[in-house]
Formats: C-alpha cells, structure tokens, sequence
C-alpha cells in the first residue's frame, strides 16, 4: 500500500515530494507576478468552500477544468497548470476522428485532453467507477461541452459482474481499486464489472487509436477483457505497471509484460528531451526511473515515430 502522503497526494504522477508548493516550476520564472497571486488567491480561496472549486483553463487553453482547491492536485491545475509527459504523448498519438479509452478517468485530465485532439467527430470512453470522482468527470465535461465523451461508470475487467470497490475522498481518488483488504481507509462500494471487448462495438474498433489504463492494480485483468480488441486492433497503448498493486489482484508486471509481448508489443516510457518535444526510450525492467509507472506500448513504431515522436 502507498503511503498515507501519496494517497493525500491523489495520484504519484501528481505527487511532488514537498508538496503542491513548487517554487522550481517554470510558471515562476515565466510568469512570476501571476504565479505568486495565483498562489495567495489560492490560499484564500481553499479556506472558504464555496470557493474552493474553481475552474482554471487547462490543456493550452483548449478546455477547462474545475481545481478542487482542497487537494493537491487541484492547487496545482490552479496555481501552475499540469504538465504530464504521457498527455503529451497522447496528444500527439491522436487525430481528429480516433477513438481514445481512458481507463481509470478520475476527474478527467486525459479525457479532457483527449476530447479536445479527437474533436467533435471522434469519440473519448471514459471509464470510471467510483460515485464521487465520477460525478466530477461528469461536471468537467459538461463545463467543456463535450458531446464525444462517452462516461462509462463501470470498472474494467477480464469479465461481466459485481465487485468490491474502495473509494476514497476525493484527495485520493487516484488510488480507488478493486480487491479493498482490511485496515485501508475510505469505504467500499460495489461496482459493476465489464470489458473492453463487451463495450467497444465494430465502429468504435475501427477508429480506435490508444487506450490509457491506470487500474491501480487491474490493469492485467482489463487487458484479458480486451483479448479481440488487442488481436484484431492492436492500439497503441499507456499503462499502469505497479506490481504491488498488480499482486493485490493476483497478478503481476511479468505477466502483464507477457501477454503483451505475445501480441508483438515493445516497450517504451516517455519523457521530454525539451518543452516541445517527446522522446520515448526503451523499457528494460521493472525500474520506472524516468517518468513513473507508466510504460508505453506499441505494435507499429514506424507509425509512433510519424507522428513526430523520438525513438531513443
């Protein structure tokens, strides 16, 4: 189990080691006058709550989103904006017209992304099973108008059925999982359980280009339910490989590694030699030293690099 600051933290791709408090982030050399009101408004504002949800220009502009100045992530989307490597990759790895799964969506910072590079003729699935972080998804979505995102409130799995679900506030929704044990916090809802496979119809397989899967710990068990998709399609794909969390559901990163090896994947993690470019270098092992837990996935490296993205 994570630690009681990273679950506080909402999400380890979201967590810095002092907090949400970055005087090293380029918004104070940028923009030093702006960041530094940005930061005392926000001071102010998380006290009072009526004003503690604020909505705050996200992606470049392109959409907004509500900051829930009550948690670490939302100080950050508010007082600096997010700047995520895999969205960065996503972004690139997406047209007008594709299909994006975004499996655990939280409040939406993919989905949103995504929602904005597909446009209005493409489609974003959204999946995201627990209530609190859900109606959140819900109210960033209905803030942008988007009419492509399609929220799915179910968890993915290798099967149809029901399950156990420990949810936490808010702050920590990003730890959400299936499989709760005893002696964790938050509370345990049930959630329906469905598949890739069962979800995505014909017309939707055709254009899809990229799943995200951030399970936290059944990223496995949704890549089994999505056995066609990954043998006729073949996405591209950005995924969650903690093989502590994996363990908790009888899994592990060797077996996920695995069966996607089997289908002709290679591995990769992303990063940013500078501000306007992505790179992506070769995954070996276990060791997440460069951009966390998140590992990138393809069958088509000459399609990657066409899109504009280095190869190591």
């Amino acid at each position: 189990m994570r630690s009681a600051a990273a679950v506080l933290a909402s999400d380890s791709r979201y967590a810095y080691s002092h907090g949400p408090m970055r005087f090293d982030d380029p918004a104070w050399k940028a923009t030093p006058l702006r960041t530094g009101l940005r930061v005392i408004s926000s001071l102010v504002r998380k006290r009072f709550s009526p004003l503690r949800l604020a909505p705050v220009r996200y992606d470049g502009g392109r959409t907004s989103i509500y900051a829930d100045l009550g948690t670490p992530l939302g100080l950050l989307l508010y007082r600096y904006g997010v700047k995520d490597t895999d969205i960065a990759l996503m972004k690139k790895l997406l047209s007008p017209g594709d299909v994006f799964v975004d499996g655990g969506a939280n409040i939406g910072l993919f989905t949103l992304a995504a929602a904005a590079q597909v446009g209005a003729t493409g489609k974003v699935v959204s999946f995201e099973p627990a209530r609190e972080v859900r109606m959140r998804l819900t109210q960033n979505v209905a803030l942008n108008r988007l009419s492509q995102v399609q929220i799915v409130p179910f968890a993915l799995s290798s099967g149809p059925g029901e399950a156990a679900f420990r949810s936490f506030e808010i702050a920590g929704a990003g730890l959400n999982h299936l499989a709760p044990s005893e002696g964790e916090s938050g509370t345990v809802e049930s959630v329906t359980l469905t598949t890739l496979d069962a979800v995505l119809g014909p017309t939707d397989r055709r254009r899809l280009a990229l799943v995200k899967l951030d399970l936290e710990g059944a990223e496995h068990a949704a890549l089994l339910g999505a056995a066609e998709i990954l043998q006729q399609v073949r996405p591209h794909l950005i995924i969650e490989i903690e093989d502590e969390h994996l363990r908790r559901l009888g899994s592990s990163a060797a077996q996920v590694l695995a069966l996607l090896e089997g289908l002709g994947y290679r591995f990769f993690q992303a990063h940013r030699p500078s501000t306007d470019q992505i790179a992506l270098s070769p995954f070996g092992g276990l060791v997440h030293a460069r951009s966390g837990p998140n590992v990138f996935a393809t069958t088509d490296l000459a399609r990657v690099q066409a899109r504009g993205v280095r190869i190591d």
